[in-house]
């Protein structure tokens, strides 16, 4: 019985991994974004606070629209890097450090009334650990908060795209009522 869960455990994980790497495969769209990394910059080779904010941004983008999902540790070419950058910049440097951290930079810029609407997990593909993040519609208007500047975004296609104050009220109406 003991072995036949293991099988059954090791052809879920196994199919789940065949889903990320699907929609990895299938690129970026009106659903999908993927990122490189949550803070560690690879062109400078060090912490970027700059790019927490771009994950909160794309979380909220999906927030406001019709949901999505966020994959973090793949380049645009589809390429696995892994967390493991990311994780040596935490200090509690694993898998659990890593979606603490994610919560927290959540927390920061978009409040902690979203939690409800979001899940974390991980997928080990090709060795090396990718964070999914499913995001579900919110069911009220999401504003980021970054250097004391509210913003409201949006998805559109496969890119977040903000929203003025007038904009943001119709898309509201349209959205929410």
């Amino acid at each position: 019985m003991e072995l036949k869960n293991r099988i059954d455990l090791k052809h879920k994980e196994d199919k789940k991994e065949d889903e990320v790497r699907e929609m990895i495969l299938n690129g970026e769209n009106e659903k999908l974004e993927i990122k490189s990394t949550l803070r560690f910059d690879l062109r400078g080779g060090n912490i970027n606070k700059k790019l927490e904010y771009v994950v909160a941004k794309t979380i909220s983008a999906f927030l406001n629209s019709d949901g999505g999902i966020l994959i973090i540790g793949v380049d645009d070419e589809g390429n696995i890097l892994g967390l493991e950058k990311d994780m040596k910049t935490l200090p509690k440097q694993n898998i659990d450090g890593f979606e603490l951290h994610l919560r927290q930079v959540i927390k920061k810029y978009l409040g902690d009334n979203f939690e409800k609407y979001l899940k974390i997990s991980f997928s080990k593909i090709d060795d090396k650990e990718v964070c999914v993040i499913k995001i579900s519609k919110s069911g009220s208007p999401v504003f980021i908060t970054f250097e004391g500047n509210e913003g409201f975004f949006i998805r559109n296609g496969n890119a977040s795209i903000p929203k003025n104050r007038k904009e943001q009220s119709e898309y509201e109406k349209l959205h929410w009522n």
